[in-house]
């Protein structure tokens, strides 16, 4: 089974407006050393856990040097990124997600040499180079984009923006396994890219990874179905941005989509398409066109920018110059870092979840599974956990009851098949024991004002027996609250079943 991480995801403050989607224009868009990365290639790293992580891409990205600018641990990866130096003075990229087992996820970027490197915690590595495209040939085109003008905002955030990234079963294996540490690495580029070109005020966030069976061609009938296709984490996690990577199709006719602007987009798994087709999700079209604006990428003859070309990690601005000193973009026709800014409240508005929201992974794979979330309240609260349907399980508080109570959640698969499986729901208070989870009864056991309350969904093999072969996805919404309802805290689960 490849790895989604099952993780928490908690809701960052932002602006709440309704989910609208803007259907704009479409746009097209000590151990065995590494081997010469020009072409596919597998080795074994031994004890690779033991191995710092610049030891682990040293060779790969020769004679690069890299020049770390962001190191933060996000669900339990270690995400750094940061510029790559090589001698000619050039820059290109390299994003790293470093997991618990000490395997790692690393985007390369450098001219002649672009491509994934993926070491799993046994050791077996593989470098798996980026096919050649060109970001501006035709079948990428924005017709119309020139008549894309972002509206002016004044605001000055900053702004988060929350990303769902949907991946098909071979997109997953394609990436290595571990579509989470894909899919954190996709959105640090995009971060990567923002920083480069000084918008200092927007960020963009991982808030939730699905995985389904099919996969799905590269077209804009594909695009305007993403919500459908990955209905459930939608659901679950009502984010800002809808992402969806597939593996390709006989029926790819670019290698990437987007609404321009809007909030959903595609592409495929290997390459910069991601930053480059949320690019077009911000407002931007490609290289600048007669009468255009300045919602475009640019190219300066030596540089090319994420809209325009998409060789190297930046968004078009003037603000910055390359090695050989010209600017990488112009305020009146190549300024994405001005639209980037421009439709960071926009981008950030999507989501409707109140901020204190738990977004959760539950993934399964057919034996035991237990998933905790840990809250902490006030000793005087009684407090319990319930769904919001009826038909999933309790809708309401009871004093006290023992054992768990039994959930019910309907998976779906791509073709539309049905199973339903069931979850035990408990609850416990302070250092109380556990109730069944739409239990009040409170626990006066501390000296504390502030205790914990804990809820755990569990998935045992008993309750669920002659699983489909497959993956299935549903929604779990909960929510826990206190008797009196001066207190609550919505609960969101995504529930994937992968066998």
């Amino acid at each position: 089974m490849f790895k989604t991480a099952g993780v928490r995801f908690m809701r960052g403050v932002c602006t709440s407006l309704s989910v609208v989607l803007l259907a704009g224009l479409l746009g097209a868009c000590a151990h065995s050393p590494a081997p010469d990365p020009a072409g596919p290639k597998s080795w074994v790293v031994e004890n690779v856990a033991s191995k710092t992580t610049a030891e682990l891409y040293a060779d790969v990205i020769k004679p690069g040097v890299f020049e770390r600018s962001s190191s933060k641990v996000i669900d339990g990866y270690t995400v750094e990124s940061g510029n790559l130096l090589m001698p000619d003075k050039s820059v290109g990229s390299l994003v790293t997600v470093r997991s618990g087992d000490g395997g790692l996820t690393a985007v390369i970027e450098q001219p002649g040499n672009k491509g994934l490197l993926v070491i799993n915690g046994k050791g077996d590595s593989r470098y798996t180079p980026f096919p050649k495209r060109d970001y501006s040939l035709p079948d990428t085109v924005v017709e119309d984009a020139k008549t894309v003008v972002p509206e002016s905002r004044t605001s000055e955030g900053p702004y988060v923006i929350e990303m769902l990234i949907g991946y098909s079963r071979s997109a997953v294996e394609a990436a290595g396994g571990d579509a989470h540490a894909n899919a954190l690495a996709q959105v640090e580029s995009v971060n990567l890219a923002l920083r480069n070109s000084q918008v200092t005020n927007v960020s963009m966030k991982l808030v939730g990874v699905q995985v389904v069976e099919t996969n799905y061609p590269l077209t804009p009938d594909t695009l305007s179905r993403l919500p459908e296709i990955f209905s459930a984490s939608m659901q679950a996690f009502d984010p800002d941005m809808l992402y969806g990577i597939f593996s390709g199709h006989p029926d790819d006719s670019a290698v990437g989509w987007a609404y321009v602007p809007g909030r959903l987009a595609l592409g495929y798994v290997y390459g910069e398409a991601f930053r480059h087709e949320v690019g077009h999700n911000v407002g931007g079209g490609h290289c600048h066109e007669p009468g255009g604006g300045y919602n475009f990428g640019f190219n300066n003859g030596k540089s090319t920018t994420a809209q325009c070309g998409n060789e190297a990690p930046y968004y078009s601005t003037s603000a910055v110059r390359d090695q050989h000193g010209l600017p990488l973009g112009n305020t009146a026709t190549a300024n994405m870092a001005r639209v980037w800014r421009e439709n960071a409240d926009r981008l950030s508005s999507y989501t409707n979840l109140p901020s204190n929201t738990h977004r959760i992974a539950l993934n399964l794979n057919g034996s035991t599974t237990t998933q905790t979330v840990n809250l902490s309240v006030l000793r005087s609260y009684q407090a319990g956990v319930v769904t919001l349907a009826p038909d999933q399980g309790p809708t309401t508080l009871v004093y006290a009851i023992a054992g768990y109570n039994r959930l019910t959640v309907e998976l779906e698969n791509s073709s539309g098949v049905k199973h339903t499986i069931y979850l035990r729901g408990e609850r416990a208070l302070g250092r109380c024991g556990w109730y069944a989870m739409n239990s009040y009864i409170g626990c006066q056991n501390s000296e504390q004002n502030q205790i914990d309350f804990s809820f755990k969904l569990t998935f045992l093999e008993a309750d669920n027996p002659g699983l489909p072969s497959g993956i299935f996805n549903g929604a779990l919404k909960m929510k826990a609250r206190n008797l009196s309802g001066s207190w609550e805290v919505p609960i969101n689960v995504l529930v994937s079943l992968q066998k």
